[in-house]
Protein backbone atom coordinates (compact mmCIF):
# COMPACT_ATOMS: atom_id res chain seq x y z
CA UNK A 1 0.00 0.00 0.00
CA UNK A 2 2.72 2.14 0.79
CA UNK A 3 4.93 1.43 -2.65
CA UNK A 4 1.16 2.60 -4.29
CA UNK A 5 1.37 5.53 -2.63
CA UNK A 6 5.25 6.35 -3.03
CA UNK A 7 4.80 5.77 -6.75
CA UNK A 8 1.40 7.85 -7.45
CA UNK A 9 3.01 10.61 -6.23
CA UNK A 10 6.27 10.31 -8.14
CA UNK A 11 4.10 10.11 -10.71
CA UNK A 12 2.32 13.29 -9.55
CA UNK A 13 5.22 15.10 -9.10
CA UNK A 14 6.35 13.87 -11.87
CA UNK A 15 3.55 15.00 -14.54
CA UNK A 16 3.69 18.25 -12.66
CA UNK A 17 7.17 18.71 -13.66
CA UNK A 18 6.63 18.10 -17.51
CA UNK A 19 3.61 20.37 -17.27
CA UNK A 20 5.62 23.25 -16.34
CA UNK A 21 8.35 22.46 -18.48
CA UNK A 22 6.04 22.66 -21.66
CA UNK A 23 4.40 26.16 -20.34
CA UNK A 24 7.92 27.48 -20.12
CA UNK A 25 8.61 26.20 -23.94
CA UNK A 26 5.52 27.21 -24.92
CA UNK A 27 6.25 30.99 -23.40
CA UNK A 28 9.78 31.03 -24.25
CA UNK A 29 8.62 30.04 -28.03
CA UNK A 30 5.62 31.38 -28.48
CA UNK A 31 5.27 34.40 -25.60
CA UNK A 32 8.92 35.32 -25.54
CA UNK A 33 7.35 39.40 -24.22
CA UNK A 34 5.67 37.46 -21.24
CA UNK A 35 8.81 36.30 -19.71
CA UNK A 36 10.39 39.88 -20.26
CA UNK A 37 7.43 41.75 -18.89
CA UNK A 38 7.85 38.85 -15.42
CA UNK A 39 11.50 40.27 -16.09
CA UNK A 40 10.83 44.23 -15.51
CA UNK A 41 8.08 43.34 -12.41
CA UNK A 42 11.31 42.28 -10.53
CA UNK A 43 13.62 44.27 -11.82
CA UNK A 44 11.15 46.88 -10.79
CA UNK A 45 11.08 44.93 -7.48
CA UNK A 46 14.55 44.95 -6.94
CA UNK A 47 15.08 48.48 -7.52
CA UNK A 48 12.33 49.88 -4.99
CA UNK A 49 14.19 47.75 -2.65
CA UNK A 50 17.24 48.96 -3.10
CA UNK A 51 15.84 52.77 -2.85
CA UNK A 52 14.74 52.13 0.16
CA UNK A 53 18.20 51.97 1.64
CA UNK A 54 19.02 49.81 4.77
CA UNK A 55 20.25 47.10 5.62
CA UNK A 56 17.94 45.06 3.87
CA UNK A 57 19.08 47.22 0.65
CA UNK A 58 22.52 46.25 1.72
CA UNK A 59 22.04 42.71 2.34
CA UNK A 60 20.03 42.26 -0.97
CA UNK A 61 22.78 43.65 -2.90
CA UNK A 62 25.33 41.62 -1.60
CA UNK A 63 23.45 38.45 -2.66
CA UNK A 64 23.04 39.28 -5.81
CA UNK A 65 26.22 41.15 -6.47
CA UNK A 66 28.66 39.33 -4.14
CA UNK A 67 31.73 40.56 -6.12
CA UNK A 68 30.71 44.58 -6.12
CA UNK A 69 30.42 43.81 -1.81
CA UNK A 70 27.13 45.35 -0.99
CA UNK A 71 27.95 48.18 -3.14
CA UNK A 72 24.03 49.34 -3.12
CA UNK A 73 24.57 52.43 -5.71
CA UNK A 74 26.63 50.62 -7.83
CA UNK A 75 23.48 47.80 -8.40
CA UNK A 76 20.94 50.58 -8.48
CA UNK A 77 23.02 51.68 -11.47
CA UNK A 78 23.09 48.25 -12.70
CA UNK A 79 18.89 47.38 -12.13
CA UNK A 80 18.38 50.99 -13.75
CA UNK A 81 20.29 50.55 -16.83
CA UNK A 82 18.87 46.51 -17.11
CA UNK A 83 15.27 47.53 -16.81
CA UNK A 84 15.93 50.09 -19.71
CA UNK A 85 17.13 47.28 -21.66
CA UNK A 86 14.43 45.13 -21.11
CA UNK A 87 11.56 47.80 -22.04
CA UNK A 88 13.40 48.28 -25.17
CA UNK A 89 13.22 44.47 -25.46
CA UNK A 90 9.92 44.74 -24.94
CA UNK A 91 9.14 47.52 -27.30
CA UNK A 92 10.68 45.38 -30.17
CA UNK A 93 8.68 42.52 -29.33
CA UNK A 94 5.56 44.50 -29.26
CA UNK A 95 6.72 45.86 -33.13
CA UNK A 96 7.12 42.73 -33.93
CA UNK A 97 4.41 41.35 -32.79
CA UNK A 98 2.05 44.19 -35.00
CA UNK A 99 4.34 43.27 -38.00
CA UNK A 100 2.87 39.96 -38.02
CA UNK A 101 -0.70 40.47 -37.70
Amino acid sequence: MIELIRWALFILVVSMWAFYAVLMLYDVLFRPWRLVEEQIITIERNIETLKRGGWRAKLHSWISMPLWHGDVGRHLKYLLGLRELKRAELELFERLKSERR
